[in-house]
């Protein structure tokens, strides 16, 4: 016997959810990433009536003077300089109705479903709100130019904005212009200069291409990706040593030694482990495979074939690290919206919710660990529960609890609202789930090297 959509006037939509000429009653789950950046991130609650914004100041360090008192003479009077970071409240959330007559003629229970996929977005969502700002401040500053740029050019167009926009000046941050430039250099022989202006080829794209005004004109000129560096940008390690993406060639693959290095360059520069007392290294599976062929990590199990390393394929702990493999870190397929940076004559693509290009002009994909220190980023939230008044809810709020594959799904602090049924019939019951806040990365400019963001660090490989 087949089951009358007609006759139940169903969309079609939804016609597939109801089962026919079978005994199956349950839903099977989907393949799920593991969600691990939103447990790095340091949760703090947004304190009530301070505003949508704010601002945080972080004080540098005094100046070392180790000369010899005069006798009678006072110390000389020291100083220190100023820095901000800010963070700005957003709500972010994702709705689903669920069609209650489908719901009841249906085998299996939609409505139970249709928390657990709610759920399981809100998860996902707030994982990449996670992800997203960690690659903007660590790729930030850091393109090639699209565009090639002759000599007397005062423009210039890069893959990316991120990282060119804003300077941090007498403590505050503000946009880049004529009175607040930012230095930049270039990876050919152009003579070092300043940007001074930025325009996005898309105002929908803050971090994807635009267009860099230059306090000088070009003396030597900028062929095609070449590569473009403000001050700022934080160190990248690039396997093989080369200045941009376009360098990356199929060897450039990931050893034990390439993260031996970005850890003590960011011990080098005082950046203290996490609290539980190691750099967390998030690595992709291919990462993960590329450290078991490293002849130096093979050394290491020589003889320690049931070793965990080995019989779990899981590296674990290593060189004063943590490792995970995190199958979120940047790709093709997890990082929004693509868009061409190759210039028309190559295969780049930029997403611009990183600020970083994915794919380089050959066509390879570009594969990034990230090594985390303390304190990297914090997850300033609302409290939403706050927002109900004395009105009252229609419907039920509370919390998510998500198993997905056998998989406890961390959804803490966002918010699950359970309408109730307002159309006519009043057989709609609309789901939502909230969350308010934002995920800033404090910065450390005013000490050590130049770069503003020091505490975490990107390795990039094949």
């Amino acid at each position: 016997m087949t089951v009358s959509t007609v006759a139940l006037g169903l969309p079609p939509g939804i016609v597939n959810l109801i089962q026919d000429r079978t005994l199956e009653r349950v839903f099977h789950d989907a393949l799920y990433p593991r969600l691990l950046y939103r447990s790095e991130a340091i949760a703090e609650e947004w304190a009530a009536n301070l505003g949508e914004r704010m601002v945080f100041t972080r004080a540098g360090l005094m100046d070392v003077d180790l000369t010899p008192l005069t006798p009678g003479m006072d110390p000389s009077l020291g100083s220190y300089e100023m820095e901000q970071w800010e963070c700005q409240a957003n709500q972010y959330g994702k709705s689903i109705d669920t069609h209650m007559p489908t719901n009841y003629v249906a085998l299996a229970p939609i409505v139970l479903r249709n928390v657990v996929q709610l759920g399981l977005n809100a998860a996902q969502a707030m994982n990449r709100l996670t992800r997203n700002p960690l690659y903007r401040a660590y790729l930030g500053g850091s393109s090639v130019n699209i565009l090639v740029a002759a000599i007397g050019a005062t423009q210039i167009t890069v893959a990316s904005l991120d990282g060119f926009t804003e300077r941090v000046s007498n403590a505050r941050i503000l946009p880049i212009s004529p009175a607040n430039p930012l230095p930049v250099t270039f990876s050919n022989a152009e003579p070092a200069n300043t940007a001074i202006g930025f325009a996005p080829l898309n105002p929908a794209q803050p971090f994807g291409p635009g267009v860099l005004t230059l306090g000088a004109a070009l003396t030597v000129g900028l062929p095609l990706r070449t590569g473009v560096f403000a001050s700022t940008r934080s160190a990248i390690t690039r396997v093989g040593g080369a200045a941009t993406v376009d360098g990356l060639v199929g060897t450039n693959i990931l050893t034990l030694q390439d993260i031996i290095n970005t850890v003590a360059r960011m011990r080098a520069q005082n950046v203290p482990p996490t609290p539980d007392g190691y750099y967390h290294v998030h690595v992709t599976p291919e990462g993960e495979a590329q450290l078991f062929a490293d002849n130096q990590f093979q050394r290491l199990y020589q003889s320690l074939p049931d070793s965990a390393a080995y019989r779990d394929l899981a590296i674990g702990q290593l060189v004063g690290c943590r490792f995970y493999r995190n199958t979120e870190n940047p790709n093709t397929d997890n990082s929004g919206a693509l868009v061409d940076s190759s210039g028309g004559a190559g295969s780049a693509r930029i997403a611009p919710d990183l600020g970083g290009e994915v794919l380089n002009q050959a066509g390879l994909a570009i594969r990034r660990a990230i090594v985390l220190g303390g304190g990297t980023i914090y997850e300033k939230y609302l409290d939403e529960s706050k927002f109900i008044s004395e009105a009252g809810v229609t419907g039920k709020i509370g919390e998510f609890s998500v198993v997905n594959n056998g998989v406890a799904i961390m959804a803490q602090r966002i918010r699950f609202i359970m309408r109730s049924p307002l159309d006519r019939l009043q057989q709609v019951v609309s789901m939502a789930w909230s969350w308010s806040g934002d995920f800033p990365i404090p910065s450390d400019g005013l000490t050590g090297s130049a770069a503003r963001f020091k505490r975490a660090a990107i390795i990039e490989h094949a």
